[in-house]
Parts: structure tokens; C-alpha cells; sequence
């Protein structure tokens, strides 16, 4: 019989170059699988010495906080053990790189009586996608608790930012429950994880922690394990399907489909992604402004980059893409057939920028599902010089730091700095009052400072100089 241990995998997916999507032509635009390395059966994320600790850990910790026994003969419904922070402006952030293996013998078999997992898999892997260590570095995806229950196990402080296996120690938390099943979570960012101590109780959907690559880990992702008991051998798969033989029913409150094919971002660029070797963090060259004329760099003048990134790719699916006018007509609409299965994926095109200032969308549509976001176009003469704006900035110009003062109309919203080529610098979420911007990094010469509040875009100039 096939001993189950937890391994973590982000995507049975070959490598691509990146040159393949730095195309200029008009028309022209290719695709393929999100670069991922992978664990597998001999590099798993927990060890068999790291196994017979943590239950030697939890069982302790369940003695001392009196929880010996189960409380309740009811199955625990798990909510999705992931969400999006507030600074993610992504229409979905994830994609499920492998489940629970059902074969007991050396072959590979998931709930469904596919191949979505591998040799002796223990749980099921959330991969964050696209840019996963950008949005580690930036705390755009939270993991949170699938059900009530009480900490049982925590640990953090450890290395975040692995890239094969190891022997390290993963950040982690482990839940108990009314059942007297455990939910398990690893991986996490290091100093995210939870203040709350061992014993302490949480709440469905409470924050756990930042999705990280701790541990033996290939990447940030979340390693998600349920037990419905107090041993790795009470293993079971959340997952109900016709292959699962261990339990008939899901224990997901509301199941997610096997596969869930949509586009989960699209940008608007000023270059190429840049995508490099593990753990450095991703560049996007993702901008909402353009100040015409434009050049980006790599492209032909007047041309940006637009990107969609795909969960779940599925050969014959067709993507519907567009760049709407400010008033919802159709300024530019291409399509692209799937021509390959892929559990995430990305593709990019080069196309020319509309010329009308204005505040413009690029959407696309695929499985039925839209997503879109939007961009701004500024003449060179088009940005407002009048005193009366909804945010002021002084001193401007600047050398080293400046406070930009919201006026009270201005209650929420991002600001988003740009340079003359529409690169984004930097952006935040504004809240109301006065913000306090370094701006000693800056490069000598012109930028633009957008406010987007409540449907509102105000642009203003903003010069830069260190003489």
C-alpha cells in the first residue's frame, strides 16, 4: 500500500522563452504555459521525520488544551482557503496545480480520475498566478481559515522564498475542529502568519497569513491538507469525485468545478514582462496611464503590450479580445484559439494605442467569462492646469519629497505615478487626508500623477529635480 505524504507541486508545465511574446507586428501575438518548476515524489514538502513531529506536536497541544477527543460528530463544510487582498486589482489570482493522489499503487490518480496530481500527493496545491512573487511582495493574496476551529500548531519566522526541495521548516498553521479534523496550511510568508498563539480559536474566513514558498517549496503557493483525524494516515481529499473512494461526499461547502478555464488578469504594458529565474521577483510594466506620443521601449512608436493570463487554457476555446472606447464602441478586437491544454498560461500582443485622450478598457472574454481593466490615454496638452484639482502637490517641483494633499471630496481610491513613457513608478491606495511620497529615487525630469477615486481620473504634472 502507498504511504501518503504531502509534496508540493505548482504546475506540470515545460518551460517557455520569453522572446516568444516580445513581438511588435500589429497583429501578431503567441502564447504558451506560465513559466513553473515543479516538485515531485522525491522532493516532498514535508518529510517523513517532519510528519511524525508534527503529530507528536498536535497531539501534545491537543492534550494540554483538553481537545483529546472530537467535540462533534458533524462534517466541517471548508470554505476556499484563499482571497484577494484589497491592492489586488486582478479579476481572479489562482489555479489548482495538483490534488490529492487516489492511486494506492506507483501511478497517478485525482479525485476526478484524471492525472491532475502526482506520485503520493497528500493535498491539494494552490499556485497564486500570474507574478507569484510579486504578489508576495505585496500582500495581494491572503490565506484564510476554511472553517472554525482553534490553533493547534504554528509556525513562522522561517525562510520564505525556496525554490526546490529542501529540509527547511515551512511557515504553517494548523486547525483543529468541531469534528475533530485538522486543516493544514504551509508555506506562508515569513512574519505573516497569524499573531494569534496555539489554542487561541478563529473564525471561517479569519486571516492566516501571506501565501509564500516556505519550506520545500518551488514557488509561493498554499499546500492545503485535510485530516479527519489526528494521524497522516486519516488523510482525506476535500474533493468528492469518482474516484475518491475515501469519502462520498465533498467536504467543500460549495465544490469548485475540476477545471475553471478563464482569463484571471489582463494588462496593458509599456515593454515585456520580465519573468526572471526563481526567487527574484517578477517586473509586470504595467501602466494605466500614456501620454501621447508614446514609445515603449522594444516597440514600434505608438504600440504598448496587452496581456491575458489563463487558468485552465483548454485546446479549442476561443478569447475574444478587445480595446473599448471611452464611450463602450469597439476601438480594436482581435481573437485567439486555444490550441493547447495548460493549467496556467499567458499570452501577449503588441497593438497600437488610441491616440484620443480619454479613459479606455481592454477586455477579454473567454469561457463565457469576461475580465478587463482599464488605461488611460493623456494628450501632451490635455492634462489640467487649473488650481482646482482634487488633489494638490507641494512642492512642485520637487528634489526629494512631496505631499500630495487630497481635497475633502476625495475619500478613497489609487494613485498611480508615471513617467513620460508611461512606465508606472509607483502606486498606492489613498485614504483621506495628505500622503508623503520620497521622491530621492526619482530620475531627474517629468512624471504624471493620476488619482482614480470613485469613476474620477484627475492627471497632474509633476516635475523632478536633484540640481
Amino acid at each position: 500500500m502507498k504511504t501518503y505524504f504531502t509534496r508540493s507541486f505548482l504546475a506540470v508545465l515545460c518551460s517557455v522563452s520569453l522572446s516568444c511574446f516580445a513581438q511588435t507586428i500589429e497583429d501578431k501575438g503567441e502564447g504558451g504555459p506560465n513559466p513553473a518548476s515543479a516538485n515531485d515524489a522525491n522532493h516532498p514538502c514535508i518529510s517523513t521525520e517532519e510528519y511524525k513531529v508534527i503529530e507528536q506536536r498536535c497531539a501534545e497541544n491537543r492534550q494540554l488544551l483538553g481537545l483529546t477527543t472530537p467535540r462533534s460528530t458533524a462534517v466541517t463544510a471548508l470554505g476556499w482557503p484563499l482571497q484577494a487582498a484589497g491592492n489586488l486589482p486582478d479579476c481572479s489570482f489562482y489555479f489548482i496545480s495538483a490534488g490529492v493522489d487516489h492511486d494506492t499503487t506507483t501511478g497517478i490518480l485525482d479525485y476526478n480520475c484524471g492525472s491532475r496530481t502526482y506520485d503520493g500527493h497528500a493535498g491539494t496545491d494552490i499556485a497564486i498566478f500570474p507574478f507569484p512573487f510579486y504578489k508576495m511582495d505585496s500582500n495581494q493574496v491572503q490565506v484564510i481559515a476554511a472553517a472554525a476551529g482553534t490553533i493547534l500548531y504554528k509556525s513562522d519566522g522561517n525562510f520564505d522564498k525556496n525554490c526546490a526541495g529542501n529540509n527547511l521548516t515551512a511557515n504553517a498553521i494548523i486547525i483543529t475542529h468541531a469534528d475533530g479534523s485538522q486543516t493544514h496550511y504551509w508555506h506562508m510568508k515569513s512574519g505573516s502568519v497569524t499573531t494569534k498563539s496555539v489554542g487561541q480559536t478563529v473564525a471561517a474566513g479569519e486571516y492566516l497569513g501571506i501565501v509564500g514558498s516556505s519550506g520545500s517549496s518551488t514557488g509561493p503557493h498554499l499546500h492545503f491538507e485535510v485530516w479527519n483525524g489526528t494521524t497522516a494516515s486519516s488523510l482525506i481529499d476535500p474533493f468528492a469525485g469518482s474516484c475518491n473512494t475515501w469519502n462520498a461526499n465533498t467536504w467543500w461547502a460549495t465544490q469548485k468545478p475540476y477545471t475553471e478555464p478563464e482569463a484571471v488578469k489582463v494588462s496593458v504594458n509599456t515593454t515585456d514582462i520580465v519573468l526572471p529565474a526563481c526567487p527574484a521577483t517578477e517586473t509586470t510594466n504595467e501602466s494605466s496611464s500614456y501620454t501621447i506620443p508614446f514609445q515603449g521601449l522594444g516597440l514600434s512608436p505608438g504600440y504598448a503590450k496587452f496581456y491575458m493570463y489563463l487558468r485552465d487554457e483548454t485546446s479549442g476555446l476561443v478569447a475574444n479580445l478587445s480595446i473599448l472606447n471611452p464611450n463602450g464602441t469597439t476601438f480594436n478586437s482581435w481573437t485567439r484559439t486555444s490550441t493547447n491544454n495548460y493549467h496556467a498560461s499567458y499570452a501577449g500582443w503588441s497593438k497600437l494605442l488610441p491616440t484620443a485622450p480619454g479613459t479606455y478598457t481592454f477586455k477579454a472574454s473567454y469561457n463565457g467569462i469576461d475580465c478587463s481593466t482599464q488605461f488611460n490615454i493623456l494628450g501632451p496638452l490635455a492634462i489640467d492646469e487649473a488650481t482646482d484639482h482634487s488633489f494638490n502637490i507641494f512642492p512642485n517641483p520637487a528634489s526629494s519629497n512631496i505631499t500630495i494633499s487630497l481635497n475633502e471630496n476625495i475619500s478613497g481610491g489609487e494613485l498611480t505615478i508615471t513617467d513620460v513613457a508611461g512606465r508606472r513608478i509607483t502606486s498606492q491606495q489613498l485614504s483621506a487626508g495628505s500622503i508623503q511620497l520620497s521622491t530621492e529615487k526619482f530620475a531627474t525630469g517629468l512624471y504624471f500623477v493620476t488619482v482614480e477615486s470613485a469613476g474620477q481620473v484627475v492627471t497632474q504634472k509633476l516635475v523632478i529635480s536633484h540640481e
